[in-house]
């Protein structure tokens, strides 16, 4: 009896010494419990202010984390060159029917306002929601419309390659510069003008290396959607 009369004050003596200890913790934590907490995107938000623009979300694609996006854009082309590689290998055949005169028509109106508000949203990217890749895709979607309406349509492989070559030579060229001068890849060597920080002309390099995402993206996914309709079998 007095074997289990020990057990059970040893027992009630680690609870008390464990509630004890978990008290004197919650106690230190609510009295050292921070008036506000800091999370990265406050810290993102308060480095914006100081050298970013408008769209926040653009400073952290293309400045802060400017080298992941080169990456990215580095997998989109590898993407679009495998893809033409699959289908340069079969026998061509085009299955493309030819589209009614509805479709001709409805694709000579629209073009110019889809490829408009492309180059619109990609100019735009650093100041309202948008930028090099929603343009890009935005413009692809009006090559795909000329595409599917004209039998006879085909972009230009050369015109594809001379704008994708330049887009990504001046990435490069661009974050280089950044590098000479400010010892910092992609750095801001031009004036951002944050006092401005909601017009056109702001965020020095930002809007420069959007609009050259924006034509790397529109290009080769171009490329991509052409390929895949006039696949070869």
């Amino acid at each position: 009896m007095s074997f289990k009369r020990d057990i059970s004050t040893s027992s009630l003596s680690g609870f008390t010494l464990s509630a004890i200890l978990i008290l004197t913790i919650l106690s230190i934590l609510i009295q050292n419990i921070p008036k506000q907490i800091t999370t990265a995107g406050d810290k993102l938000l308060e480095l914006n202010s100081q050298e970013g623009v408008s769209n926040a979300v653009t400073s952290v694609v293309v400045y802060f984390r400017g080298f992941d996006t080169l990456g990215e854009i580095a997998v989109l082309f590898i993407a679009s060159l495998g893809i033409g590689l699959m289908l340069s290998n079969n026998t061509k055949c085009d299955i493309k029917a030819q589209s009614n005169f509805m479709l001709k028509t409805a694709a000579k109106i629209l073009f110019p306002i889809i490829l408009l508000f492309g180059i619109y949203i990609i100019v735009y990217g650093h100041l309202s929601p948008g930028g090099g890749f929603q343009g890009g895709v935005i413009i692809a979607s009006a090559i795909l419309l000329l595409v599917i309406s004209y039998q006879n349509f085909e972009l230009s492989h050369k015109i594809i390659e001379l704008l994708e070559t330049f887009a990504g030579i001046s990435y490069v060229l661009i974050g280089l510069i950044g590098l000479i001068v400010l010892d910092k890849f992609l750095g801001n060597f031009l004036p951002s003008n944050i006092s401005n920080m909601g017009m056109l002309l702001s965020g020095g390099i930002i809007p420069i290396i959007y609009i050259i995402i924006g034509i790397k993206v529109g290009s080769e996914m171009s490329l991509i959607v052409q390929n895949l309709i006039r696949r070869a079998q």
